[in-house]
């Protein structure tokens, strides 16, 4: 079944609808979660689509790339008549500037061939997620708990994949280390995430250990994630049996980090790979400081039984 060829591209009309929505950072949020994920919804509902995501990119423009999956062809006529007039009302607002359809190129390659249908159900869960995230954000706030959702977030999604504390220090070290070097790591920034860290980090700590009880206010957060967990597991066993069987296409760490990646482009309007540097170094030292009381815990229990 693997060796099947996998499609690589689709024209307007051939199961995917693409779309570019051509808009500034600070207003993407607003129409990612007051215009489209409402029709998004009824779309899903009424089983029209099957699956979505997004992503923000630049070509130069800031812009909004989104996707739609539909198996059935007379489908496209109904999804586009329902964007038309939201769409045409935020081009005469001008809150959108341009709308263009285009072909959706698959990333086989960074995603592999055999595993390109898998990817795309953690970018629909993925998108799902940060959607209903956003909307929250928009009734708290607090802009301080975007970045402290994208700790947790990360943190769940390898928990998902059955990464354990070892193994996610290993990954976030490798990934922190390639933003080093793209950002040519000196004292001067070295010693800014120094600080920045000692200033969050009892308030990173009580974040990454959040729970219902302690912090009712964020048991929303703690659903939505929750949520994603559940269904992306299924798919997360279908990735990780390809590894087992030595079919997956692309290290496995190395898919990680694309998909957190998007991940956090998807979170975050603008500023993106420094976002990344930062939350990256944050959750590095996060993992390193859990590691070490672990280990000093189970020191301390060793002793206890020799005494």
């Amino acid at each position: 079944m693997d060796k099947i060829a996998t499609q690589r591209s689709f024209v307007l009309g051939d199961k995917w609808l693409y779309y570019k929505i051509y808009t500034g950072p600070k207003t993407s949020d607003l129409i990612l979660t007051e215009v489209f994920f409402p029709i998004i919804s009824s779309l899903l509902r009424d089983k029209i689509i099957d699956k979505w995501f997004f992503i923000r990119y630049s070509d130069p423009e800031h812009h909004l790339r989104i996707r739609f999956h539909y198996n059935e062809p007379d489908k496209i006529a109904y999804i586009i008549n329902l964007l038309s007039p939201p769409l045409t009302d935020l081009i005469n607002q001008d809150m959108v500037w341009k709308i263009q359809t285009d072909t959706y190129e698959r990333e086989l390659r960074r995603y592999g061939e055999n595993t390109m249908d898998l990817a795309e159900l953690i970018f629909f869960h993925d998108s799902q997620m940060v959607l209903k995230f956003l909307s929250f954000l928009e009734s708290d706030g607090h802009e301080e708990l975007r970045w402290l959702f994208s700790l947790l977030a990360i943190d769940s999604f390898l928990t998902t994949f059955n990464f354990g504390k070892h193994e996610k220090y290993s990954l976030l070290q490798k990934i922190r280390t390639g933003f080093a070097e793209e950002f040519a790591m000196s004292r001067s920034l070295k010693k800014q995430l120094d600080k920045k860290y000692r200033e969050a980090r009892e308030k990173i700590e009580s974040f990454m250990d959040l729970n219902s009880e302690s912090k009712p206010k964020y048991a929303i957060i703690i659903q939505i994630l929750e949520d994603k967990s559940l269904k992306i597991k299924a798919t997360a066993a279908k990735i990780l049996e390809h590894e087992e069987r030595r079919t997956l296409q692309q290290d496995i760490e190395k898919l990680m980090g694309s998909f957190i990646h998007m991940f956090m482009n998807r979170l975050f309007k603008s500023k993106n790979r420094m976002h990344e540097l930062v939350c990256y170094d944050f959750l590095c030292r996060y993992y390193k400081s859990s590691i070490a009381r672990s280990e000093m815990s189970r020191q301390k229990s060793k002793l206890g039984i020799l005494l």
